[in-house]
This record gives structure tokens, C-alpha cells and sequence, in this order.
């Protein structure tokens, strides 16, 4: 199979930033609001429905950060302090871990708009990954790294198995910490994350991706490669497409081909040219072509033209071209 999806959310539309902006100014009712985003989600949701994208999302618009969900949504963790998210102009608020970790029901539910996502189409969800949400959270409890990583893999795991039920065919659990340059782990942790791996995938029949963004992929092998998730997600813009000359995968390969932190418009032809020179190589048994990293950095007009472009170069490397 060769699919294509953003490899996460969805930037906001410039009326639905208008109108959160009038709203917090007491400006708009809760009820306006409300109307507001559902119109947003609409707007991205038919964007990636008439572009083609084989996995669609419903853009996470309502989503302040990635972590955040789960800061509110968990037993024990609260919402801690604002700082800047990786290397980039946004932020994310501190998950403070103050006791054991419990699922208490859907933490994502809330926050999106299943109903409106469209028959036909495989409905992807993006969840944190354990190593992310440990490393970027504030520990008050368990005092030991591995322990964090698993009473939330718990957690994650019963969040996953309540999305598959709802349909979701693909659940992506995004890693940016461990290939960051900052945070990545040491190759004992690496070996050690596999096992974390298998409490959150565990009894899931909906196919898994561990995406890693902002790093360099080439760090984690080949320790990822024995992960049971079903595909691997490599940024394109920060590993050397050498890196991945030879691989023995297991399962797929998501290919971060489209820069989601620069407005400049790819061209399919030169994508798909450079796709093709890692798949002379790499035999995965899936095969995606997705943005590098969730695409809110961009305008929601912008991201719209590289989803186009996403779609052209999948066309191209299943026609051939």
C-alpha cells in the first residue's frame, strides 16, 4: 500500500483565529464558539477528503498542544507551566505528574469531531508517545524515568483501544523527544523503550506508527526497528536519506517528504524523484508519504497546497511516474 496523511494536526483556519481571539475577549458565546469550530474542522477535513489523502484527521484544532489532553485528561498529572515546544516559535504547558497515573475515560473524545470525518477514508488519531510525554513532563511521583513511561503507556493504551472502537484504523503516536538532540535517549533506554511499546500497542488491531520529528532518525536504529508498532515515521528534513539505504523493516515506512515548518511549496516531480532513490533500497511493506511534523506552523492555506502536493507524489510512486 502506498497512503498519505499529515503526520499529526492541522493548522487553524484565519476565521477560527479571529473568532477564539473575539471569544477571549468575551467578545463570542460559548455557543458561537462552538459553531465556529465545527465550521474550521469542516473547512480541513473536506480539504484533505477532496485532495485525496488516504488517512484523514479532523485537524485537532481544538487542541492547545499536543500533551495537553492528556495533562487534563489523566488521574494524577495537572497542567503545569508554559516553555517553548523543541526548537520552534510555539509552546506547550508542562505536564506535572503529581501521583500514579489512571485512565478515568476518553481524554480525547471531547476535543474532536469524529462525526464529521467522512465514510470511506481511514481516520487517523495522533496520541503522545511515552517517551515524549515522560521526558517533557515534570516527574512529582514516580522518581524513575522507565516507571513514568509505563504507567502512561498503560493509560495510553485504554485510550487507543477507546479510539479503535470509535474507528480508527490508524493511531499514530508521536515521538519528536526521542530523536530530539536534546532529549534523545541512551542506547540502553532505546533497547528499553520496546518494552513500553508493547503496554501501549497492546491488543490493538488498528495499525500503529511511531513518528519521530525533529530529530535525526539515524540515532534510534537500529533498536527502532524491532519496536512493535507497524510503521516507522522518519523526518525527512533532519535525516540523511542515506540513513535509511539497506533497512531491514519489519513492517512500513512513513516518509516525512514535505516540510511543514516552511511555507515554500514542494514540487511533486523533485519529491517523488527523492523518494524513489530511498525506495531502491528500502522495501517496506507499507509505504506513506506524509508531512515531516504536525503542520500548525503553517497557514491553514499553505498547508492545504502541501497536502495537494502529498497526494500528487503518492500518485506518482503508485502510477510510477
Amino acid at each position: 500500500m502506498i497512503g498519505s496523511s499529515v503526520s499529526g494536526n492541522l493548522p487553524r483556519t484565519q476565521e477560527l483565529i479571529a473568532k477564539t481571539r473575539a471569544y477571549d475577549r468575551a467578545k463570542l458565546s460559548d455557543e458561537e464558539l462552538e459553531a465556529a469550530y465545527v465550521e474550521a474542522t469542516k473547512r480541513v477535513i473536506e480539504g484533505q477528503a477532496k485532495a485525496g489523502l488516504s488517512h484523514v484527521n479532523d485537524g485537532l484544532l481544538k487542541w492547545q498542544d499536543l500533551l495537553r489532553p492528556f495533562s487534563q485528561g489523566l488521574g494524577g498529572v495537572e497542567v503545569g507551566p508554559m516553555t517553548r515546544w523543541f526548537n520552534n516559535n510555539t509552546f506547550y504547558k508542562v505536564p506535572l505528574v503529581k501521583g500514579p497515573i489512571t485512565y478515568k475515560g476518553p481524554v480525547t473524545e471531547g476535543l474532536g469531531y469524529r462525526r464529521l470525518l467522512p465514510k470511506g477514508a481511514t481516520l487517523k488519531a495522533v496520541l503522545p508517545a511515552p517517551y515524549t510525554f515522560a521526558v517533557l513532563a515534570t516527574d512529582c511521583h514516580y522518581g524513575d524515568a522507565s516507571k513514568l513511561q509505563a504507567a502512561y503507556a498503560e493509560a495510553l493504551n485504554q485510550e487507543a483501544r477507546h479510539l479503535e472502537k470509535l474507528g480508527y484504523g490508524y493511531i499514530q503516536l508521536s515521538d519528536p523527544a526521542l530523536v530530539y538532540v536534546t532529549t534523545k535517549p541512551t542506547k540502553k533506554e532505546l533497547k528499553a523503550y520496546g518494552k513500553v511499546l508493547e503496554v501501549a500497542t497492546s491488543g490493538l488491531k488498528a495499525k500503529t506508527c511511531l513518528q519521530t520529528f525533529f530529530g535525526d532518525a539515524g540515532d534510534i536504529l537500529p533498536e527502532a526497528l524491532a519496536y512493535p508498532v507497524s510503521d516507522l515515521g522518519v523526518d525527512l528534513y533532519e535525516t540523511a536519506p542515506e540513513t535509511l539505504k539497506g533497512l531491514k523493516l519489519k513492517g512500513g515506512l512513513s516518509l516525512g517528504l514535505i516540510d511543514a515548518r516552511n511555507s515554500t511549496i514542494e514540487d511533486a516531480g523533485e519529491i517523488t524523484t527523492a523518494a524513489k532513490q530511498i525506495l531502491k533500497t528500502v522495501n517496506p511493506k507499507d509505504l506513506y508519504v506524509s508531512t515531516n511534523c504536525d503542520a500548525d506552523f503553517l497557514t491553514w492555506e499553505k498547508a492545504e497546497e502541501k497536502i495537494g502536493v502529498l497526494v500528487r507524489v503518492a500518485e506518482n510512486l503508485r502510477g510510477g511516474a
